[in-house]
């Protein structure tokens, strides 16, 4: 059901002022990450999460956790305030805030270093890298992530959205901010919410045969004997390969979206997720070896472990520019003879500095007005487009 005052949601009932804890006057506050180390558009657009929508001149709005949040980028900073939270949220949290969302976009990693050590080792991404600065990888709470990518299969991004949003909308927990949108917004919902959906339910409202891989997986969860939320969060102790295999049990994952579970909540920053799209890139430039005319398991590993060997313990991460840049939507962002005419690169430790292009911006430039200059060409408002993606076939 859609929500309606006086709804009972997750044990609190609410009326038109109840339904949240408002913070329409909350002021811009600094999320101390320049663009250099988080630039929104080239994190919140490319398929790694489905929360997000752009609501102003390099402004998004989405949820995390049990908070709706706008985040702003300008020339030297990412600046955020949270709009309302959930319904029993404690007001009074600005700190928990700030540490929230410093969680969520994973700022406890320095991109700057590690992007030093992936151009050294491959002559295309220090090439391409400059043109895209702070695309980061997100830290994602590990449930929502799991069921955002268990709706990916054979999908494309507009439909994971929608299919996302109706699991919030009708089994999670409202976040309501009346000046901001007549439609409220949800939390994801809890394992225990989830458990109320039914594989009928869930066709009904549009998935498909994903609604049995849904139910299957939240029963799967809820037979933990440590709790399914628990066993998700201590799957980002474990090794990869561990927590790979672990999530491979589950109904509905297969070693693509294991891997991109694993990358987006879980810390392991060595997954590669390979679809189609990611697998014709690794063919081109750092598999050439890998001749199999199917993407088969054994095809994923291999492609990851080409990507490891090049990049090393952090190779999700140099995947991930990679794949930002090699999107249809940024073509305008290249000259052409660099997206399409690039040699496939090889290793080159002992050269550091970037190679000189005509159309490549000075590194020191990455995070300045004449980046975005030369960015001018892209649409302001560019829509998601179908697949081939990083997370979605």
């Amino acid at each position: 059901p859609r929500w309606t005052r006086g709804t009972k949601t997750d044990g609190c009932r609410f009326g038109a002022n109840e339904a949240m804890r408002t913070c329409a006057m909350a002021p811009w506050r600094s999320l101390g990450a320049n663009g250099t180390e988080l630039r929104l558009k080239y994190t919140l657009e490319t398929g790694q999460t489905f929360r997000w929508r752009r609501t102003g001149e390099a402004e998004y709005t989405g949820v995390v956790g049990n908070r709706l949040v706008q985040v702003q980028q300008d020339e030297k900073d990412v600046r955020f305030r949270v709009l309302a939270r959930a319904c029993g949220s404690d007001g009074s949290q600005e700190k928990r805030d700030l540490d929230a969302l410093t969680d969520y976009f994973n700022l406890g990693i320095c991109m700057e270093p590690i992007g030093r050590e992936f151009a050294r080792a491959d002559e295309r991404f220090r090439k391409l890298q400059p043109f895209f600065p702070g695309a980061r990888l997100l830290r994602q709470d590990p449930l929502e992530c799991l069921m955002s990518f268990v709706c990916s299969s054979n999908n494309n991004i507009v439909r994971i959205q929608g299919m996302v949003e109706k699991l919030c909308a009708h089994f999670g927990t409202p976040i309501l901010q009346e000046d901001f949108r007549e439609e409220p917004y949800y939390a994801f919902p809890s394992l225990e919410q989830l458990t109320q959906a039914t594989e009928q339910q869930l066709r009904e409202l549009g998935f498909g045969y994903r609604a049995a891989f849904i139910t299957g997986t939240v029963r799967a969860l809820n037979e933990k004997e440590e709790g399914g939320q628990q066993w998700l969060q201590g799957l980002r102790e474990a090794e990869y390969r561990e927590a790979q295999q672990a999530l491979c049990a589950l109904p509905g994952v297969g070693m693509k979206v294991a891997a991109c579970v694993c990358l987006f909540s879980l810390d392991k920053h060595q997954a590669i997720p390979v679809d189609t799209h990611v697998w014709q890139l690794a063919k081109k430039f750092y598999a050439p070896q890998v001749k199999a005319k199917s993407l088969t398991p054994k095809v994923h590993a291999e492609v990851e472990q080409a990507f490891i060997e090049r990049f090393g313990a952090y190779a999700g991460w140099a995947h991930n520019t990679l794949f930002v840049a090699d999107l249809a939507k940024h073509k305008d962002v290249l000259a052409e003879a660099m997206r399409t005419s690039m040699e496939p690169s090889t290793p080159d430790v002992a050269k550091p500095g970037r190679a000189e292009l005509d159309a490549t911006p000075e590194s020191s430039k990455a995070d300045s007005v004449g980046l975005e200059a030369s960015h001018r060409s892209v649409k302001r408002r560019l829509e998601l487009e179908s697949p081939p993606v990083s997370s979605v076939e």
